[in-house]
C-alpha cells in the first residue's frame, strides 16, 4: 500500500516460525521496494523515491528479543541510525501479545496492541465486549471481506493451495525416508549375504521390497539355509 504522504508500506502474516529464510525474503523484499521505485539514469532520487515500510506478522517468538514488536533501521557503531534512512522493518510477533495481555491486563491495551490482539485471537465475546473503535472498525472489514464472493474464493483457493503444498513436502519427506530405509536394508543384507554365500550370484537380491530385505538379513544372522532363504525372495 501506499500512504498519502507517498510512504511504502508491504504487510504480510505468517502463519509459521520466523526461520532463516523469511528473514532473508523480507530483507530483499524491502531492497526491491527501494529498487523499483529508481530507473537507470534518474539524477535526482530524492525526487523519485519514497520510504518504506516491511511489516511481518509471524506466529512465533523471538526468544532472544522477547518483544511485541521488534524494530529494525540500518544503525552505525554509535547506534545512530542512518541518516535519511529509506528502508525500516518490523516484526509483530503474534503470539507474544498474551504475555502482553497477563501483564496489563485485555482492557487496557493500546490500539496497536488490541489490533494484534484481534488479529491473533479473532473477533471473540471478551473483544467485543470493550466496544472500542478499533475492533468495530476491524469488524466492519472483516465483514467487508465476507460479503465480497471474489475475495472470499480468492482466500479459499489460497488456503487449498497452501495445505496442497504442505501435504506434497510432507510426502516427499516420507517418500524420502523409506527410500533411505530401503537403500540401508539393501546394503546391510547385500553385505552379509555375500560374506556368507560368496559363491552365490547376488541379483536374486535386487529389486526386493523393504519388508523382504529385513526378513532376509534377520534370517542370515539366524543362520538359516540358503534355500529357505531363496524362498523367502520367491
Amino acid at each position: 500500500m501506499k500512504t498519502d504522504e507517498g510512504k511504502l508500506i508491504d504487510i504480510e502474516m505468517q502463519n509459521s516460525a520466523l526461520t532463516k529464510e523469511v528473514h532473508y525474503r523480507f530483507q530483499i523484499y524491502g531492497a526491491r521496494m527501494i529498487d523499483h521505485q529508481v530507473n537507470r539514469g534518474d539524477l535526482l532520487y530524492s525526487e523519485n523515491v519514497h520510504e518504506v515500510y516491511t511489516i511481518l506478522f509471524v506466529n512465533d517468538i523471538d526468544r532472544d528479543n522477547l518483544l511485541l514488536i521488534d524494530t529494525y533501521m540500518p544503525r552505525n557503531q554509535l547506534n545512530h541510525v542512518r541518516k535519511y534512512n529509506l528502508l525500516t522493518h518490523h516484526n509483530v510477533y503474534l503470539p507474544f501479545i498474551d504475555a502482553v495481555v497477563r501483564e496489563k491486563g485485555l482492557k487496557n491495551l493500546n490500539r496497536i496492541e488490541l489490533a494484534i490482539y484481534t488479529l491473533y485471537h479473532g473477533i471473540t465475546d471478551d473483544i467485543m465486549s470493550l466496544n472500542s473503535e478499533v475492533v468495530i472498525m476491524m469488524k466492519e472489514k472483516m465483514d467487508q471481506f465476507n460479503e465480497d464472493e471474489e475475495l472470499v474464493l480468492a482466500a479459499s483457493k489460497r488456503q487449498l493451495v497452501k495445505i496442497q503444498h504442505h501435504q506434497e513436502k510432507v510426502r516427499i519427506r516420507q517418500e524420502g525416508k523409506e527410500e533411505g530405509e530401503l537403500l540401508k536394508a539393501k546394503e546391510n543384507t547385500l553385505m552379509l549375504f555375500k560374506s556368507k554365500y560368496p559363491q552365490e550370484d547376488i541379483l536374486m537380491l535386487e529389486n526386493l521390497t523393504l519388508s523382504q530385505y529385513n526378513e532376509i538379513f534377520k534370517a542370515l544372522i539366524e543362520n538359516k539355509n540358503l534355500q529357505i532363504i531363496k524362498e523367502m525372495i520367491k
